[in-house]
């Protein structure tokens, strides 16, 4: 099992200048990749991975959108080694535009969560320098947070995990990184 799937407590680094293409290091509290991805742009239907480190040979995760229109597209997510349905993350179309939500299923589809930006997410599309804050929404379980360090430069979102909690660790980060991405 990778690093990264038993660490409470990691960052996500978002590559500066993502013209040609977008990078993202997870990374543990004393700055160690323990998990990598690379988004081609200009793709029509995303497929990415998400690999042990930048040498990208061993992939652990992989999202794939089931649509070309990303606004109301349905990601599934697998298992890299197995095949796996892990599970899927569907955004809410025009909605998001207000504030950000990502629809959580199961390997069957049944929605059980959710990812919901705060509540001054308006007032961030016009204020852009204002970070984000994000949290997993999913009766009966604790919070898991993403919060948006402020830097105009370089993007780092901090994810915190409570212990206890029992959503799939593939699952969480599969839907931060597509939280970066997207």
């Amino acid at each position: 099992m990778s690093a990264l799937f038993s660490i409470d407590r990691y960052y996500i680094q978002t590559k500066f200048l993502r013209i040609f293409g977008g990078a993202f290091w997870f990374k543990d509290a004393e700055d160690n990749i323990v998990a990598y991805s690379q988004q081609k742009r200009f793709k029509l239907k995303e497929d990415i991975f998400l690999y042990t480190d930048e040498s990208c040979t061993e992939a652990l995760v992989r999202i794939k959108a089931r649509s070309m229109i990303d606004v109301w597209s349905t990601y599934d997510i697998f298992d890299a080694k197995t095949g796996e349905t892990i599970g899927a993350a569907k955004r809410k179309g025009l909605l998001s535009i207000f504030k950000d939500t990502w629809k959580l299923l199961d390997a069957q589809g049944n929605e059980y969560g959710e990812l919901v930006e705060d509540s001054i997410a308006i007032l961030r599309r016009f204020v852009p320098f204002i970070p984000a804050k994000f949290h997993f929404n999913v009766p009966g379980q604790p919070e898991i947070t993403l919060h948006q360090r402020f830097n105009p430069i370089i993007k780092k979102t901090d994810v915190f995990i409570p212990p206890e909690h029992t959503l799939d660790r593939r699952l969480i980060a599969a839907v931060a990184l597509l939280n970066s991405a997207i």
